[in-house]
């Protein structure tokens, strides 16, 4: 879910805001000292060169796997040699080779191992320049008669809102077969824009929002430098799709909300740098039939087909018409609004409560749309709603309130018109030749299950405007669901991300049941836990009132959830992170939902599943050798390119030293000093220059320490 989508929630559920904001006030904030002032400095490990993003492996078939690394070096090009072995000390070697990487590839390895066996555990280590790589752990996909396969689903981690605790948690079971990663992987918001706070204090690289294939490949580097995060890929193989912020928010095939061509140029242009990024940056297949079709199945054997969607970029048409200017101001009106009324009052009595709504409440009514005796009804209800829980401190808020007749004037007070919601009209969400793809995948598959990974919620989302998900291609869900039910499909099961929040629920075509969906809080990014208890509570209330085929909602929570898959039924255990501002948190667990084989309709469990096996031991958590590379400074990447007003040198340096940094022009006559002779301790910087001087043109960068000098070329526009 993204930052607009978020404010979509809060003006929906009408008095959100004003509870969220009285509880923040009473709330003492301790900040944790994390300032960023030097890049980050406290992840380097010098044991680790030149591996510093460690190791990954991904897309897991019964006889193939890709393993992933990527090298940093300053050298033009560098030969990479890999193994593959059934033991933790890469005695028993069953597959090995070389490759080559250079900087069209970003100096990323990636390696499809192909001749494996079945089901099994393999350990697999890269080594270049003289030093070896992490030992990595990953795993082949069973075939035949299988009786248990477990996933770790997450999705949604913006560096920025927290520490990635949750993929820390995840990194040390050893009960799962892979990582289902359903996207918004990276964030491409600048530093200090969406979701960072000075209480956590963790800022973005590059320092811009991301444009450029530097900016792109910077962020990746960025994010994989973060040692959880390299953990959890080192101890598990990953199944991913992208969401819309490895592009920009709310992207699709032809532009995206976060682009404007006027100054961020092409947006055919900006989403080819983020495929080409992406591919080189995850352990991903690449694929024969199109260069960067993402949407691809997985089987594990007769129990279960894993269809992986994109209905973000590939076949998400664009908006026919948006009122989304409109909305936005609206939007500001209402916080405005809040921000006064809890200034000025003080919320004690149901009256006090009473008030506040009604001054809010023709932001979330339509006008005309209820009598005055309804709209008094319901300003009452929430208002005795939001008094019980501020007391009782409750989410049980439905006692003693007729939620029949509060569910009938909601759904009539908030039908809201398209103008006014932003609601847009899309012709397909995966395109034509996605969807027959999906459709010709569900009724030839011979596997019990079928598991559905996507982005976005396929339910039903009443009460709230939700465009951007399946509710905005209300035609082609119907079309599928058709399919589900017409050709007797049974034990369809989606998985989402993108909203940040813990749901659960039913599929329903008409009356019908005919499927399962449970969707995964974010990693970090933000959702209700940001406005307060009396928020969260009464936002839930409002989602279940008029939802009544999900069965759980919690707005809160980030963390991730077990897909516990058997032959009679398919169970998601909710694991929760302790505190996303804390790293090394802790997690607890939250609740289950399992359907039953042949049983459309999802019930509650306060016991996990249990796994059927364990998977081997875990990898070595580091490299053991200390000696260093022979490269006291190593280029990390120069962003954006080309630039503009201003440019960036992202770097790591192994041992304390002088650093000067200049810039030629291509006449090779000196026109700018950045650094000269700068002092600085190990560690990964950067630092970022002006270039509003500089004439349009071609220009290299210079980075000297003692008599070794490094070269980069740029442009500026």
């Amino acid at each position: 879910m993204k930052k607009n989508k978020l404010k979509v929630l809060c003006f929906v559920v009408l008095l959100t805001g004003v509870f969220a904001l009285q509880a923040q006030k009473q709330t003492v904030v301790t900040k944790i000292g994390r300032k960023n002032t030097a890049g980050i400095e406290n992840y380097f490990n010098a044991a680790l060169a030149p591996f510093y993003h460690g190791v990954a492996s991904g897309d897991p078939l019964k006889d193939a796997v890709i393993i992933w690394t990527r090298v940093t070096t300053n050298q033009t090009d560098v030969n990479v040699t890999w193994k593959v072995a059934t033991n933790t000390s890469m005695t028993n070697v069953v597959q090995q080779g070389m490759v080559g990487t250079d900087e069209r590839k970003d100096y990323t390895v990636k390696v499809d191992v192909r001749s494996l066996q079945p089901n099994t555990t393999y350990y697999f280590q890269f080594e270049a320049l003289g030093k070896k790589s992490e030992i990595g752990k990953t795993r082949t996909s069973p075939t035949g008669n299988v009786s248990n396969v477990r996933f770790g689903v997450v999705s949604c981690s913006n560096y920025q809102n927290g520490y990635f605790n949750a993929y820390e948690e995840l990194a040390d079971r050893t009960d799962i077969d892979a990582v289902i990663h359903l996207g918004d992987y990276i964030y491409e918001y600048e530093t200090g824009g969406y979701g960072y706070s000075d209480e956590v204090g963790r800022r973005h690289l590059p320092n811009n929002e991301i444009v450029t294939l530097s900016d792109y490949r910077v962020r990746y580097s960025y994010y994989r430098l973060d040692p959880m995060l390299r953990k959890l890929h080192q101890q598990h193989p990953f199944i991913l799709i992208w969401d819309d912020h490895e592009f920009s928010n709310d992207a699709n095939k032809f532009g995206a909300e976060n682009h404007d061509p006027s100054t961020e140029g092409s947006w055919e242009v900006r989403k080819n740098n983020a495929y080409k990024a992406y591919f080189e940056w995850m352990p991903v297949r690449a694929n024969s039939i199109q260069e960067y079709r993402l949407y691809r199945d997985f089987s594990y054997g007769d129990l279960a087909d894993l269809l992986m969607l994109d209905t973000r970029i590939e076949g998400r048409d664009e908006t026919v018409s948006t009122s989304q200017k409109l909305t936005k101001n609206v939007k500001k009106d209402l916080q405005l609004k809040v921000k006064s009324l809890v200034e000025s009052k003080s919320l004690q009595s149901i009256e006090d409560f009473e008030k506040v709504i009604e001054e809010i409440a023709p932001y979330f009514i339509q006008e005309g749309k209820l009598t005055g005796e309804e709209l008094r009804y319901v300003i009452q209800k929430f208002a005795q709603v939001a008094y019980n829980y501020k007391n009782v401190g409750s989410r049980n808020l439905s006692s003693k309130i007729d939620q029949s007749k509060l569910k009938d004037l909601l759904v009539k007070a908030t039908t809201v018109e398209k103008k006014l919601a932003g609601k847009v009209t899309y012709e397909s969400i995966l395109g034509q030749a996605q969807f027959n793809w999906l459709l010709s995948k569900l009724s030839t598959s011979s596997a019990t299950w079928k598991i559905i990974g996507n982005q976005v919620m396929m339910m039903n989302y009443s009460g709230v405007p939700t465009s951007d998900a399946w509710d905005g291609y209300e035609e082609e869900r119907e079309r599928l669901y058709k399919h589900i039910s017409n050709n007797n499909i049974n034990n369809v099961v989606v998985l989402t991300g993108d909203i940040h929040s813990t749901f659960a629920g039913d599929l329903k075509y008409g009356r019908e049941c005919i499927g399962s969906e449970f969707v995964v809080p974010s990693v970090t990014s933000q959702n209700l836990d940001a406005f307060g208890v009396i928020a969260t509570g009464l936002a839930e209330f409002y989602t279940k009132l008029l939802n009544r085929h999900m069965k759980e909602v919690d707005l809160d929570a980030h963390g991730y959830f077990v897909l516990d898959v058997k032959e009679e039924r398919v169970q998601a255990d909710w694991f929760y992170i302790r505190d996303v501002k804390v790293p090394n948190s802790g997690e607890f667990y939250h609740k289950g939902y399992y359907v039953n084989k042949n049983g459309c309709g999802i019930r509650a469990t306060n016991t996990p599943a249990n796994a059927t096996s364990r998977y081997g031991e875990q990898a070595e958590t580091i490299n053991n050798s200390k000696d260093l590379i022979d490269e006291r400074v190593i280029i990390m990447g120069v962003y954006p390119n080309p630039m503009q007003t201003s440019g960036n040198v992202h770097y790591l340096l192994q041992n304390p030293t002088e650093l000067s940094i200049v810039i030629f022009n291509s006449n090779g006559k000196k026109v700018k000093d950045v650094l000269i002779n700068k002092k600085q301790d190990t560690g990964i910087y950067n630092v970022n220059f002006d270039v509003e001087s500089l004439a349009a043109g071609n220009y290299f960068l210079k980075v000297k320490s003692g008599n070794k000098t490094i070269t980069k070329q740029f442009i500026v526009k």
